[in-house]
């Protein structure tokens, strides 16, 4: 069996001596891994950071089977952000989000769509209100109702929360704490609905993430 797509890198694991098995978001095949030989190599190392976008062409035996790549780098988009270490914690969270939550070799156009519009914005003033409100899109696509009317379950854990107005109105200004807030509303629903249910640990660079907006 042989597909091509393109995607975005959302985890990498060493395989054997020299190659690595990389887990990647497809426009087409969704959340797919596959085996990239010589990817331990330094030659090939360098090409396949988390975030990356690349061009694949997936070859199997069997469509059960992992299969492996041939790649090619679209955009290196994680090395432009190594001095920027806000905006890479960014793109290792919403990585990690994806790649523990989201059912492998399922199709989520749309899932991929907003996922490349928030990396498309990554340079943007407001990417991280967009990454906030990526997160509740997130939660509302895989079928759990983010309603922001219901408040009580959210004074059950901090009662000085409020809803920042950014989640009602694109065009409402918001300060570091309004994205703190939303990122603890987002956590919060992130572990009830999905993280806390199946045993899955919460991603580490979600959680650094809203450190950085944590005025303490």
């Amino acid at each position: 069996m042989t597909w091509g797509d393109e995607g975005y890198i959302l985890g990498v694991n060493t395989y054997g001596e020299n190659s690595s098995i990389i887990s990647i978001l497809s426009k087409e095949h969704g959340h797919h891994k596959g085996i990239i030989y010589g990817g331990a190599s330094s030659k090939l190392k360098k090409l396949i950071h988390i975030g990356n976008k690349i061009k694949v062409t997936w070859k199997s035996k069997s469509e059960d089977a992992i299969g492996y790549y041939n790649f090619e780098l679209i955009d290196a988009i994680a090395p432009k952000y190594f001095d920027n270490d806000k905006k890479l914690t960014a793109i290792l969270s919403a990585t990690s989000i994806c790649l523990k939550i989201l059912p492998e070799r399922n199709a989520y156009l749309t899932v991929y769509n907003y996922f490349e519009d928030l990396f498309n914005s990554l340079n943007s003033d407001d990417f991280f209100r967009k990454y906030v409100l990526w997160e509740r899109f997130l939660l509302s696509e895989l079928g759990y109702n983010v309603d922001l009317e219901n408040k009580d379950s959210l004074k059950l854990f901090n009662k000085n929360i409020t809803y920042p107005q950014y989640f009602y109105d694109n065009l409402a200004s918001f300060t570091d704490k309004d994205i703190y807030n939303g990122l603890l509303i987002n956590k919060h629903q992130l572990l009830n609905y999905i993280f806390e249910p199946n045993k899955v640990k919460f991603p580490y660079y979600r959680t650094k993430l809203e450190n950085f907006f944590n005025e303490k």
